[in-house]
């Protein structure tokens, strides 16, 4: 027996379009992982950008503390200082002492001699030590008076002048074991930020990995990239207009930086600066020498009211710590921000400005 052919009929076309509809819907599942990886990448590329906030956090806490640390260390420097200061002219007053006991003696000596019995006098100023030596003095008061009164004056005048400075050197090293006690704590509470920094990005690195340093890198190139606009304009259009030569030679050597990367302790050209670095390498550049961390700089630099500041100046201001930036003129200054940040040319704002200094 032969079989009939089989003759497929084909589908209407309203049949063929619910096919179609319902084979798509079938297969809409399917797609559904790539969203679901896209969405997933979203989340992971949104968590990079809040953990990179969180470290630039951190790293900014970092540096504040080690400008703060920066800052005690200076200001223990000064106070070891003083306190040698203060040691030298302890020393040099007990010798004028020593030379005027010495001269009161021998005129005690001379008076007695002079005036009555040798051997009284060995009685009472020779090394038997018969006599006490309250009776002695008494002795030496009453030949010093019959000198002169001035004698025993100035003398009495040392001895304040003594008393007064090892009071203040008490006081000095007091400071001193207090200032060694902020820079301990300031140390260890930095040292706590960089472990969490570390710790953090550590894990992130495990979790995302390309992830993070994609995201730190575009952040950091964005920040270059405008610094080099900033830094292609005031190249071209800047014209330095300063308080003196070597304020213009400072001026000039800080343009040459703009885009250069902050870094906290930093002081290389071309490569990173933190702010008080900057100012110290621009005025060096200048042939003026002035100290390395802000605070100091702050210290030692003439000062100059707010409402005359020139361009050249350097300009203080505190938040907080202690931070400090070169005034070019126009209510621009140059300086070295903070981590994550570049050499860059921004407008001061005045309210924030604690003192301006002028090198010379």
């Amino acid at each position: 027996m032969i079989r009939p052919a089989f003759r497929r009929t084909p589908l209407p076309r309203t049949r063929l379009a619910w096919f179609v509809v319902a084979l798509l819907g079938l297969l809409a599942p399917l797609a559904l992982p790539s969203s679901v990886a896209a969405d997933t990448v979203d989340d992971q590329r949104r968590r990079v950008s809040q953990i990179v906030d969180e470290l630039e956090r951190l790293a900014g806490q970092a540096d504040e503390l080690g400008e703060k640390y920066s800052d005690t260390l200076a200001d223990k420097f000064a106070v070891e200082a003083k306190i040698a200061e203060t040691e030298v002219r302890i020393f040099e007053l007990q010798k004028q002492l020593a030379v005027m006991q010495a001269n009161l003696v021998g005129a005690a000596r001379r008076s007695f001699v002079t005036g009555g019995s040798a051997g009284s006098l060995s009685s009472i100023l020779g090394s038997s030590g018969s006599l006490s030596d309250a009776m002695k003095r008494a002795y030496l008061g009453s030949a010093a008076a019959n000198i002169g009164a001035s004698n025993t004056d100035a003398m009495q005048g040392l001895i304040d002048d003594i008393t007064a400075e090892k009071s203040t050197l008490d006081r000095q090293k007091k400071q001193l074991a207090t200032t060694a006690t902020f820079l301990v704590g300031r140390l260890a509470a930095s040292d706590k930020l960089l472990d969490q920094y570390e710790s953090l990005r550590s894990q992130a690195l495990r979790d995302l990995g390309n992830l993070l340093t994609e995201e730190e890198r575009r952040r950091s190139q964005d920040a270059e990239t405008a610094a080099r606009k900033d830094a292609d304009k005031y190249k071209s259009t800047y014209k330095v207009v300063a308080s003196s030569p070597q304020a213009g030679v400072a001026i000039k050597a800080a343009l040459s930086q703009l885009g250069v990367r902050y870094r906290w302790g930093a002081s290389s050209p071309g490569v990173a600066f933190d702010c008080s670095g900057l100012t110290q390498w621009a005025w060096g550049k200048a042939g003026v020498s002035i100290p390395r961390v802000s605070r100091s700089q702050y210290a030692a630099l003439t000062r100059v009211p707010i409402s005359q500041a020139q361009p050249g100046d350097l300009l203080f201001s505190q938040s907080t710590f202690f931070h400090v930036g070169i005034y070019i003129g126009n209510g621009q200054m140059l300086h070295a921000p903070r981590t994550g940040d570049v050499v860059k040319v921004s407008s001061v704002t005045w309210t924030r400005v604690l003192g301006v200094g002028r090198p010379n």
